[in-house]
């Protein structure tokens, strides 16, 4: 029991490795659609005019970022003049590329709601998708890759105020945060579940013996 005992502590023990130290990531082939909104112009694959305003993403990017760190994804900005338009069913795909390892994935899908006018919003984005767990908790995310060169991409802040034309700083645009970590390698989590597993049965012969 004292050998099983000093093995679990010994696999507990052992600080959580990462390989991947930094990255090289940008936003580009992330997508904002009409998504059948009534009386909403695709003007491009980033961009969309309804009702007098029009709502343009800007890709984000970053190179050379460690990991773990908070990051840019880019931003959304609204520009033109209304009494007042609804925005409900617009949608952004989130789309993020990363080297390494040297791939893509969707992060996460905005879903645009509410009203917004040239001075004023009640409008939303609200990122959701399959969700990952990092250092900065559970969120929307996807993971890049796997091993020694896998990148955790999430979205931090999950619902976002969507600024009016007139309004902001800068005026008009919303920026959307996000963050990257690096994946442990497989053999940290092996070490910490046989850990984990090895004082419980620690636990049960020190029971059985009493």
């Amino acid at each position: 029991m004292k050998k099983l005992y000093a093995l679990s502590l010994l696999a507990l023990s052992v600080s959580p490795t990462w390989a991947l130290t930094t990255v090289n990531y940008n936003t580009t082939g992330s997508a904002l659609s009409c998504n059948g909104v009534a009386g909403c112009t695709q003007n491009s694959s980033t961009s969309v005019t309804v009702g007098g305003l029009t709502l343009t993403y800007n890709v984000g990017s970053g190179s050379g970022v460690a990991a773990p760190s908070f990051i840019n994804f880019g931003n959304l900005v609204t520009t033109g003049t209304s009494s007042g338009v609804t925005l409900t069913g617009l949608q952004l795909n989130l789309n993020v590329n990363s080297t390494p390892p040297g791939g893509s994935g969707i992060a996460a899908i905005g879903n645009i709601g509410g009203m917004i006018g040239t001075n004023f919003s009640t409008a939303q984005i609200s990122f959701a998708s399959a969700t990952t767990t990092s250092i900065f908790g559970t969120l929307p995310g996807v993971v890049i890759g796997s091993g020694s060169t896998g990148a955790d991409y999430q979205v931090v802040q999950t619902l976002l105020a969507l600024q009016a034309p007139t309004i902001g700083n800068p005026i008009g645009q919303t920026s959307i945060q996000g963050a990257v970590s690096a994946v442990p390698e497989a053999s940290t989590g092996l070490m910490m579940v046989l850990g984990v597993a090895g004082l419980g049965g620690a636990a049960r012969l020190r029971k059985r013996a009493a």
